[in-house]
């Protein structure tokens, strides 16, 4: 019986608890009249609530009111409550670019989560066995990964944490119309399914009959590959978040990812098919879609792994690859915001003004290139006992005494230099980008703290030695970098 069939799905994958209530999306169909009969009859062995969800598309016009009215007597006569919707496809569709079937899909999907949240409840949809197997192939022809290969998932959370469940893909849709003729319950047909201009149709219709009658047992066997698909996509998906957890860094800006590091020598280490999926979920975590990403895609960020620093590569949603060295870099085109300020252009901190904030306490904030991009200057007097030296990349102590005839704030210059030992030993600016292996594009657009050529705090870097504060410090000057840059592509002392 499909009842007991359906009730077997459920208790496998733990899809109810006693107290949930469920929500049945009933289009007047079928399979949808099927698991409506199914779910009144199983609420009282598994002590759930049953409501139903009608969505209205206003395609068909009073074939789609007819619908709509057959499933309000449906529902009245087993005593189910009935949520309606109508939806406009036609206007939706033609507003976003979108075929009916998607933006059908689309708005409906919407509708079922709004009601579902509203009601603390679970979707429950009729998807069974064939339409899992019609899944398959139209992933497999759009060259989907091993996530399509999969097929309908039995249970699914949406983006809202709405839960979907899918009790019947072990029914075969002869089963339901069996069900459905012996009990001489009457359904509703979809004058659009007969058409075979809708691709997922055109696969009923014409390609699925085909490969059954190559191998009755055709759609079982898609069934069963679809279960192995997904046991080996969970695989895969476990050693994908280990790689990730080893070697890729995420950036914010404002608490939205903008840029996200891969450590290349580790990569190079991993299984092709690991490293594949690494790549993938890259860019899906940084577009916040998988939509338009592709194996294409993938390949090209692949190949960009093997080239030398300084190469880059245009990826969808404006995201682009760099290579930097030792890394691969992947950051959305917008958040590469150049600075304002050229190398002949510097912003000055005089003796004055630091005096000025050691007498009232009060803090400075020097805005910098870019919007909401500022450097905060405060001195204070130091007391050793009582406050630890900060170990973070963009904030900064100097001993006051050291620095306080001023000093200017600017991008690098030829000949700028730091003091790199407590013995008075330069070491040129450039020579340290290299030893840090800071990319050449990314160092202009540095900020500099010198007086002369003499180098402060390069920021995102490393300060000069003997500025540092010590035993013998009285006072310090504490830097703070804000914005812009923060957390971008520098390596952090």
């Amino acid at each position: 019986m499909i009842q007991k069939n359906i009730q077997k799905m459920m208790e496998e994958w733990n899809m109810v608890s006693p107290g949930d209530v469920l929500l049945a999306a009933v289009s007047g169909g079928a399979d949808s009249v099927c698991l409506l009969l199914a779910l009144v009859e199983l609420q009282q062995f598994m002590q759930f609530s049953l409501e139903a969800i009608h969505v209205e598309h206003g395609i068909r016009g009073e074939e789609s009111l007819e619908d709509q009215r057959f499933v309000q007597d449906l529902c009245a006569s087993l005593g189910v409550p009935l949520t309606c919707v109508t939806v406009d496809v036609l206007g939706f569709g033609k507003d976003k670019g979108l075929s009916e079937e998607e933006a059908a899909r689309i708005l409906r999907y919407e509708q079922f989560s709004r009601v579902a949240m509203q009601k603390n409840a679970k979707v429950v949809l009729a998807h069974h066995m064939e339409d899992n197997a019609e899944t398959i192939l139209f992933q497999m022809i759009r060259g989907s990964r091993l996530t399509g290969m999969s097929g309908i998932q039995p249970v699914r959370k949406d983006e809202h944490g709405v839960m979907y469940l899918r009790p019947m893909l072990r029914v075969h849709r002869e089963e339901i119309e069996h069900m459905l003729a012996q009990r001489n319950q009457i359904h509703r047909t979809d004058s659009t399914n007969l058409e075979v201009d809708y691709s997922r149709n055109y696969l009923r219709r014409e390609v699925l009959p085909k490969l059954v009658a190559v191998n009755e047992q055709a759609v079982s066997h898609m069934t069963d590959m679809a279960g192995y698909m997904w046991e080996l996509n969970d695989f895969l998906e476990g050693e994908t978040e280990k790689a990730w957890e080893r070697m890729v860094r995420q950036h914010k800006a404002n608490g939205t990812v903008c840029s996200i590091e891969l450590e290349v020598e580790s990569f190079h280490k991993l299984h092709s098919v690991v490293q594949k999926e690494l790549l993938m979920k890259m860019m899906v975590q940084l577009a916040g879609s998988r939509k338009d990403i592709t194996s294409g895609n993938v390949m090209d960020l692949l190949e960009l792994c093997q080239k030398q620093s300084g190469k880059e590569v245009h990826l969808p949603y404006k995201m682009m690859g760099k290579r930097t060295f030792d890394k691969l870099v992947l950051a959305k085109e917008e958040t590469l915001v150049e600075p304002v300020v050229t190398a002949s252009e510097v912003i000055c901190v005089s003796f004055e003004e630091l005096e000025s904030l050691l007498l009232s306490g009060d803090v400075k904030e020097v805005v910098l290139g870019v919007p909401q991009e500022c450097l905060r200057i405060r001195v204070l007097g130091y007391n050793k006992s009582a406050m630890e030296i900060p170990k973070k990349t963009y904030t900064k102590w100097l001993d006051y005494d050291k620095i306080k005839q001023g000093f200017s704030i600017r991008v690098r210059r030829e000949g700028d230099y730091f003091i790199s030992d407590s013995q008075g030993h330069r070491k040129k600016l450039q020579n340290y980008f290299v030893d840090e292996k800071i990319p050449v594009e990314e160092r202009d657009k540095m900020w500099v703290l010198a007086q002369e050529s003499y180098v402060l705090w390069l920021v995102g870097g490393r300060i000069s030695e003997n500025i540092k504060v010590t035993e013998n410090t009285q006072v310090i000057v504490e830097l703070e970098y804000i914005g812009g840059r923060e957390n971008g592509f520098y390596k952090e002392t």
